[in-house]
């Protein structure tokens, strides 16, 4: 073995140690991480925006206070209506208690369950668990963990949007500190990774972005022609979901449907109907229009994608998930940049001549 390819493999497992410890680091400081990364996320998808404002002449920090403020206001009505929406799912329980229990009785009278009409839902659900579980106790404990979900997310909003200002503020300075702070090939690379990051990161969001939108509101249309309730949380939930690919899709409908059982039991029109068309929505946009819009720019393996969800989603949870694409985007760039990784970056890719034409693109925009 020659003495360059030893180093070669020492320098191989000193890399995997490291990304080991990174990914650690990752995992352990979560609470604080995921916020700079989602206004990093978001700084980049309004950064083009801000730069198209500055053609009127007005002071950088005016702009970044207009996207701001109009996104604030974006954050408050979609919080407002969503609240309002929770808060009459509460007030009219006793409806949908009814609806459980009437449900509950047809499945007990197929699978010979226990089933007394003198009691209420959870009794019979608790009755037939043979006390395994105490509901009453677990919804208590749910409803306690949700509520301090809630004040920790409003508490990471509001540190998101600071750092999402301050990282506005500061980003047209940054092509000049990374021309002062680097010299030679490293300065390439690095101007390289900052531009294609945000080319393709701020691409896939967008596109993302207005598919889910899209996708959002149909469900929302849909909802509001067979009268199912709450039609505003079931387009919020498919616009939300849309953005974890395929899993997300699966997860909006089925709660869509089963809610949609829930309030027509026993009449199945409407029940189809709401599976059908929200199945046909998600496939047409999201199988459909998504790929031909986006095309092959992304260059990511549908089998990397599928484990990055699966990797991200235990790493950081929901939020995770959501940033799966794009963290796997800015992973493949950075490893097309540096030479030691190219392996790495092929890997990553879908078509292996493909990455190897933006490696080699790569390298002469640094000569």
């Amino acid at each position: 073995m020659g003495e360059s390819e030893h180093t070669k493999q020492i320098t191989y497992l000193l890399f995997f140690i490291a990304a080991a410890i990174f990914f650690t680091i990752l995992k352990v400081a979560a609470s604080v991480i995921i916020p700079v990364v989602l206004a990093v996320m978001l700084s980049f998808v309004m950064f083009p925006i801000v730069r198209q404002m500055n053609r009127f002449h007005l002071p950088w920090i005016f702009n970044v206070i207009i996207v701001t403020v109009l996104l604030v206001f974006c954050i408050a009505i979609i919080g407002t209506l969503i609240g309002a929406s929770l808060r009459t799912i509460v007030s009219q329980y006793g409806k949908y208690e009814s609806k459980f229990l009437s449900i509950y009785e047809f499945i007990a009278g197929k699978l010979n369950l226990k089933f007394d009409a003198r009691q209420s839902f959870f009794y019979n659900i608790q009755s037939a668990l043979e006390g395994q579980i105490d509901i009453h106790s677990a919804i208590k404990k749910g409803i306690l963990s949700f509520s301090e979900d809630m004040v920790s997310f409003i508490r990471n909003i509001l540190v998101i949007i600071l750092m999402f200002i301050f990282l506005l503020v500061e980003m047209h300075l940054t092509g000049e500190k990374l021309r002062e702070s680097f010299e030679g090939k490293m300065k390439g690379r690095m101007m390289n990774i900052v531009r294609r990051t945000m080319t393709q990161v701020v691409r896939f969001l967008s596109i993302k972005f207005f598919i889910s939108l899209a996708t959002g509101i149909l469900v929302y249309l849909s909802a509001k022609a067979v009268k199912l309730d709450f039609a505003v949380v079931w387009g919020f939930l498919a616009f939300v979901l849309n953005f974890i690919p395929t899993f997300g899709s699966i997860v909006s409908v089925v709660a869509t449907s089963l809610f949609a059982l829930l309030q027509f039991f026993p009449h199945p029109g409407p029940i189809i109907f709401i599976f059908l068309i929200t199945i046909t929505i998600n496939m047409v946009l999201g199988n459909f229009l998504e790929p031909r819009i986006e095309g092959d720019n992304l260059g990511i393996s549908p089998f990397v994608i599928l484990v990055m969800l699966s990797w991200w989603g235990w790493m950081w949870g929901f939020v995770g998930m959501i940033l799966a694409v794009p963290l796997t985007v800015i992973i493949k760039i950075v490893c097309e940049n540096i030479p030691l990784l190219h392996p790495v970056a092929i890997l990553i890719g879908n078509k292996p001549q493909d990455t190897k034409k933006e490696i080699s693109t790569d390298e002469k925009s640094e000569a």
